[in-house]
């Protein structure tokens, strides 16, 4: 059966804060997530699931509330700057990320999403003064140095790591993925592939999934819209409010952007993708059960109409 899941993020982003501190992984968190027509579930280590508890004797209850509810859980999300400049915030991070690793292989989770994280803010890329190449060599060294054992521990527990190329970070586009796989060659290292952020930047996805689509082990569905008068006067870097109508682009449920969703899905499908779907709700006009419920909808009459049997 084909993996549809809801990310649990999604309480945090949609709910306000009074109300989204309420949400960890339980039965009631379960129940709804089913309700909303999702089979699987990826969770946010950080924001729904106490790792000391599953560690302590939890693991079977954090799977049987899955199990009653129908729902596999397809990934655990565990995201941090793992470059970051303060060397103990650094070495807490990847500590963090480790144990994510050890619950992963605990509760036969398949892979863990995060970002590659950076030590320098982002406008070091950019191609002015060239000055910043070197800082970005620099960079490169660093993340092969905390990355690489990280990445052997992920292996020695059966554990695949699925990075996030994304804007702010060292790896967002095809570039710097290469550039991470040149560094990190294992291949327990792949690609969460959120073809959103590929999309804003004006990339085209399709052309990740066909050159890495044997390194995408975990997918995210969300969509990008683009406000063209808004775009035209301000570009991409737009800044503001998600919802506000200054913005030159935000994200949107699937079905609400710019997005070739059968073209898509196709192609990663047609490169032997077979996990999840993962929606990351971070539509900022669309409540958490409607836009929940109208992405199982779409999604499924999608694959339906490229002929995926569900």
């Amino acid at each position: 059966m084909l993996k549809i899941a809801l990310f649990t993020n999604a309480f945090s982003f949609c709910l306000p804060p009074s109300e989204a501190e309420k949400w960890t992984w339980s039965e009631k968190m379960a129940e709804y997530i089913s309700s909303l027509g999702f089979n699987s579930v990826e969770i946010s280590v950080k924001r729904h699931m106490d790792l000391e508890k599953v560690f302590s004797g939890d693991a079977d209850k954090v799977r049987n509330i899955a199990r009653r509810y129908d729902l596999e859980i397809v990934a655990l999300a565990s995201h941090y700057n793992h470059l970051d400049t303060d060397l103990d915030k650094r070495k807490l991070y990847n500590e963090k990320f480790l144990k994510a690793i050890e619950a992963a292989a605990l509760l036969d989770v398949p892979v863990v999403v995060t970002f590659s994280g950076s030590p320098y803010p982002f406008n070091y890329f950019y191609p002015y003064p060239e000055s910043n190449i070197d800082k970005i060599e620099e960079a490169w060294n660093e993340f092969k140095e905390v990355w690489n054992p990280l990445v052997d521990y992920a292996r020695q527990h059966s554990v695949k790591i699925a990075i996030e190329p994304h804007f702010g970070q060292l790896v967002f586009n095809t570039q710097t993925i290469n550039r991470m796989f040149k560094e990190v060659s294992d291949k327990t290292l792949g690609l969460n592939f959120d073809p959103s952020h590929i999309v804003w930047q004006l990339m085209d996805p399709i052309e990740i999934i066909e050159r890495l689509g044997d390194r995408i082990y975990h997918t995210h569905i969300k969509d990008v819209e683009f406000i063209n008068e808004k775009l035209r006067e301000n570009g991409i870097l737009a800044i503001g409010k998600w919802a506000s109508s200054e913005r030159s682009w935000r994200f949107r449920i699937p079905g609400k952007g710019v997005i070739e969703w059968h073209r898509l899905l196709n192609k990663l499908f047609s490169k032997g993708y077979r996990g999840a779907l993962s929606f990351e709700h971070e539509d900022p006009l669309a409540s958490l059960e409607e836009g929940s419920k109208n992405t199982v909808t779409f999604i499924k009459k999608v694959l339906q109409e490229i002929g995926f049997n569900l």
